[in-house]
């Protein structure tokens, strides 16, 4: 009995045993990956193991790791790809996920709602994250160039600066940057932003889309949703990226012995003593580059680490972040470090969430002055002159010898030694920012929820610049020594009350939203000088005490205002066939008078996806919608607060009556424009949106007409008003854009480990002014740009130019109607000017005419995304075309003047060399013909803006799993890349894509910072 008992138990514990053992050997832990067609990882997607609760999501390279029994069913999915289904076989998993109705499904963020893609009745414009963040950037706006119809980005390469963003045109003669909406909150481009922490951008393009918006959506609208975490566990992904930057082109100057020949030609043809620099006392040995005594090679460096994770009730993401850019000229760099945290959670019917970042930047900029343009100054200053000798130009103003040049009766080297100004002046922005938004959800009933979000914002700046005494050109006196400091507070803090409603009933669906805002912005401003400073026994300024200075001058300044907004929207969905939106919003804003304060602005829209019809069978069309929209948006960028107020200064003194007695008193210093009111763009869309050849081409097409109406513009009036605080603003013009768009992306099919895809856009825009508020006003000009009825807005307007007369013959057959010489003056070599008026007369001002706009004909952007195997390859092209551009830097030294140096080769008429394309030339020659052949008002200046640039060039690589177990990381991939590698154009500056100087001269190359050429590599892993 007990040896029965005993073999039972063996038995049993045997039995037990192999059955544990089993279930071991049943239970496998299996990695993989996920991957889109192009390649590239696929995070957050969701891996089930089919007919449990148990799941994992990938993580930010498209990895997971899941315990599963052999023989289980995986199930993954994800937006915008179709769920895929896998059996447990062994081994390890890597899928690649097909494309879901070309991402039909996808969720928009449209403001205060999310739609799905095939939803939209209005236009969106739609970013890849992914694809903005392989461009090197300080802001957001940079990145995003090329990559969406109906967005122009013009760049500026300067470190922390701040690209231009018009959305479809120009639609004010303000401010055109487009609202920056961040997880909900208010905000603008500022480069405090992380762009590794977005999750999605939404451009809101006309006024169906952007009308819950109101009056601050007339410029568009970009709604940024930064990362949240997801279900699963705790993961850490991070990246680092190194590279360095040049300027891709510099101007071909003259030498020392180059200048000094031609120069000499030029004082002789003027009959003028040459100046002894280039004569007796002409060094040789000083031959200086002021190029390349400005220019250096730049370095980036941009590190990211992010913490996420969660449970069914709360997750959390945490990102910190540096980035450094070290810029190609000397003493510029800015840096910029992050820290977000955003969570959310829920519990019952609540559920609640933030977002917040911690952000500090530190910019070393420029240093310039009101006279000095350092991209200008480093191709005029001569070559003749040294960078520095004390022997020579030391004296009291110039204690430290910086080369300085000539001034004499007949050179006047104006040009400033840029090295010298960096040099004696430092300058230095600080600013700490804390920005985010608290939200709270009631689920109120399951068709019904109630919202709160309190969203606040406020920066701390700190500006501090120190000039050192010295000149930096001839001429100029030398500055005392004296510190700035000014400080800045900003602070906005927002309050939203929302209801949200989803209803669905047979094939009827509605979603509405309606609420209530309340938005106060202030901002205070306090600024501090001194000078006077004296240096130490060493000479070396110390500015701990500044009460060793003088001439105290202190200001202060506050600007307060307020917003208050109701809003609503309601979708309608009948069976996904007929879709329809209503929305409205009204503001109350504090920067208007009473009786112009509040401004209602409503859309509509409607869309019918003929796909879902009976009658619809076109076996290569997979889905097929139109819309159309119309609605008004508003705009109140251009006024500042108190517009409408005027000022009075209460202690003036004033002369009056014939004895010219002093009066004291006050004056009217601003007058008030108590009418103001709000800038109303009125936008009509048209579109299409297709599906075709098995959802492997997508195609988006725009047509819009946009008619802004009463904009805002300084009127000009006599300074006899007593005017003298500025010209008041007042609601006088009207402008109209028309634009087309098309977007289209084509999914190649796959061949074997080899997958690519292609996405285009196009743009062309027009813009016209069609009122001047007046009968009498028809056009206003700045400079050589004329803004006029009936035309673009700053098309350049100058004298037209027929070649260069080649003999006195020509000159002598250039007649009138009377047979009078138009151009009596000129000679042999001089250029010949168009009389356009036809009245036998050259004038500067009668003869000109319109010779060209700033404004693209088009813009292209492509992308072009392929992988094999482990392998990755992403080309990004953009290409402007017929645009024109006053090159001003050109203007300056191919005009030949005493002040400047000359470009290589630089070959003006001679009758031993009169096949050429410059005027003959002179130094101090008082005859008419010189004058007119450097004129800046001529088309001589002008050149084609058009160009094609590869924007972006990266190769990838994921490193095999084999390796990634050997080093503890779970997913990395190493990438080197090139930005601006390639430029087509025919334009001789340093670079075709110019923001311009303001928008009645944006096609102006003032001498700008170029875009940059950068050569990175990088690293982004995961564990």
């Amino acid at each position: 009995m007990k040896q029965t008992r005993r073999l039972c138990t063996f038995g049993l514990y045997t039995a037990l045993a192999l059955l544990l053992s089993l279930c071991v050997m049943a239970q496998q832990n299996i990695r993989g990956s996920i991957k889109s067609p192009t390649g590239e990882p696929v995070q957050g997607a969701t891996i089930t193991i089919k007919g449990t609760q148990k799941s994992v999501v990938t993580d930010a390279n498209g990895e997971f790791s899941i315990a599963v029994s052999q023989g289980s069913t995986l199930v993954i999915s994800s937006v915008g790809f179709k769920t895929k289904e896998v059996q447990v076989s062994g081994g390890s998993i890597n899928e690649v996920l097909e494309i879901a109705e070309a991402t039909l499904n996808d969720v928009i963020v449209i403001g205060y709602q999310s739609v799905r893609k095939k939803d939209l009745t209005g236009a969106v414009g739609i970013i890849n994250p992914a694809q903005a963040n392989r461009i090197v950037a300080s802001t957001l706006a940079e990145s995003i160039q090329g990559q969406a119809a109906g967005v122009t980005v013009r760049n500026s390469g300067t470190p922390g600066g701040a690209a231009k963003i018009d959305i479809r045109g120009a639609g004010t003669f303000a401010n055109n940057n487009p609202l920056y909406i961040i997880d909900g909150m208010y905000s603008d481009a500022t480069p405090d932003f992380n762009p590794n922490d977005i999750e999605s951008i939404q451009i809101l393009k006309d006024a169906s889309a952007a009308a819950i918006y109101g009056s601050r959506a007339a410029n568009g609208v970009i709604i940024i949703t930064t990362k949240k975490g997801k279900e699963g566990p705790m993961t850490i992904n991070g990246s680092v990226k190194t590279g360095v930057q040049q300027f891709h082109r510099r101007w071909d100057m003259m030498d020392n012995n180059e200048y000094r020949a031609l120069a000499q030609q030029l004082f002789a043809n003027g009959n003028v003593p040459v100046p002894t620099i280039l004569t007796t006392d002409f060094n040789p040995a000083v031959n200086t580059d002021w190029q390349e005594e400005f220019m250096r090679t730049g370095s980036i460096q941009d590190y990211n680490i992010a913490l996420s994770g969660g449970s069914n009730t709360a997750n959390y993401y945490i990102s910190g972040s540096y980035f450094k850019n070290t810029g190609p000229v000397i003493d510029n760099q800015f840096e910029r470090a992050g820290l977000r945290v955003n969570t959310t959670g829920k519990r019952g019917r609540f559920s609640f969430g933030e977002n917040m970042l911690l952000s500090y930047t530190h910019d070393d900029p420029i240093a310039s002055d009101i006279f000095t343009n350092p991209f200008v100054d480093m191709i005029t200053m001569l070559p003749v002159v040294p960078l520095m000798d004390k022997q020579r130009y030391a004296s009291a103003t110039n204690p430290e010898g910086w080369g300085i040049g000539l001034n004499n009766a007949y050179v006047n080297t104006l040009a400033a030694n840029v090295p010298a100004l960096q040099s004696l002046q430092q300058n230095n922005q600080y600013n700490f920012k804390i920005r985010g938004n608290l939200y709270a959800d009631y689920k109120i009933a399951k068709w019904l929820s109630y919202r709160f979000n309190v969203g606040a914002e406020t920066s701390f700046d700190r500006f501090k610049g120190f000039r050192r005494p010295g000149t930096i050109r001839q001429g100029t006196p030398s500055p005392i020594a004296t510190a700035d400091e000014n400080r800045a507070n900003f602070r906005s803090f927002l309050f939203e009350h929302t209801l949200n409603f989803n209803k669905t009933f047979g094939g009827h669906s509605i979603a509405a939203v309606g609420g209530f805002t309340n938005q106060t912005n202030t901002n205070e401003i306090l600024t501090g000088q001194k000078s006077g400073f004296v240096p130490d026994a060493n000479g070396n300024y110390r500015l701990t005490n500044l009460n060793q200075g003088s001439n105290d001058r202190t200001t202060s300044f506050i600007s307060k205002w307020n917003l208050i907004s109701f809003l609503g929207r309601v979708n309608y969905n009948f069976e996904d066939r007929y879709l329809a939106s209503l929305t409205f919003r009204r503001d109350g804003s504090s920067l208007f008078g009473p009786a112009n304060r509040w401004g209602n602005f409503p859309s509509a829209s409607v869309a019918w996806r003929l796909s879902k019809e009976s009658f619809f069978d076109v076996n290569w069309i997979n889905d097929l919608k139109l819309r159309a929209s119309y609605g008004s948006l508003g705009n109140s960028e251009f006024l500042r607060p108190w517009d409408y107020f005027g000022l009075i200064n209460p202690f003036p003194r004033a002369v009056f009556g014939p004895n010219e007695v002093e009066q004291l008193g006050a004056t009217n210093t601003r007058l008030a424009n108590s009418d103001l009111r709000w800038e109303t763009k009125k936008t009509t869309n048209f579109g299409v949106d297709a599906v075709l050849l098995n959802n492997r081409l997508s195609l988006s097409a725009e047509y819009f007409i946009a008619k802004t109406e009463d904009v805002l513009v300084d009127l000009p009036i006599s300074l006899t008003t007593g005017n003298a605080g500025g010209n008041p603003p007042v609601n006088a013009a009207s402008l109209k854009n028309t634009g087309f768009e098309l977007s289209a992306t084509y999914r190649g099919p796959s061949s074997g480990d080899f997958k690519w895809d292609v996405t285009l856009n196009f743009t062309t825009i027009r813009n016209q002014v069609t009122s001047f508020g007046d009968s009498t006003t028809k056009y206003t000009q700045i400079g050589d740009a004329r803004t006029q009825l009936g035309r673009a807005i700053g098309e350049w307007y100058v004298l037209k130019t027929d070649g260069i007369f080649q003999s006195q013959a020509e000159i002598d057959a250039y007649v009138n109607k009377s047979g009078q010489k138009i151009q009596p003056w000129a000679k042999p070599g001089d250029i010949k000017y168009l009389d356009t008026d036809g009245d036998g007369v050259l004038n500067t001002d009668k003869d000109r005419v319109f010779a060209g706009s700033p404004w693209a004909d088009f813009e292209l952007g492509a992308i072009f995304n392929a992988s094999y195997k482990n392998f990755t390859l992403n080309m990004q092209w953009y290409a402007v075309v017929g645009n024109q551009i006053y090159n001003r830097p050109r203007y300056q030294v191919d005009r030949m003047d005493q002040n400047t140096n000359f470009r290589k080769g630089a070959s003006p008429w001679t009758p031993q060399n009169p096949n050429t394309g410059m005027p003959r030339a002179a130094i101090g020659a008082p005859d008419q013909g010189i004058q007119f052949n450097v004129l800046p008002q001529t088309d001589r200046w002008l050149e084609s803006g058009s160009y094609l640039r590869l924007r972006n060039i990266e190769l990838g690589y994921m490193l095999p799993r084999t390796l990634l177990s050997r080093i503890g990381f779970t997913s990395a991939r190493v990438f080197i890349s090139g930005q601006n590698l390639i430029t087509i154009t025919g334009y001789s500056g340093l670079d075709p894509d110019i923001t311009g100087v303001n928008i009645f001269e944006r096609g102006l190359d003032n001498g700008q910072y170029p875009a940059l050429r950068i050569l990175s590599a990088g690293i982004h892993f995961g564990f």
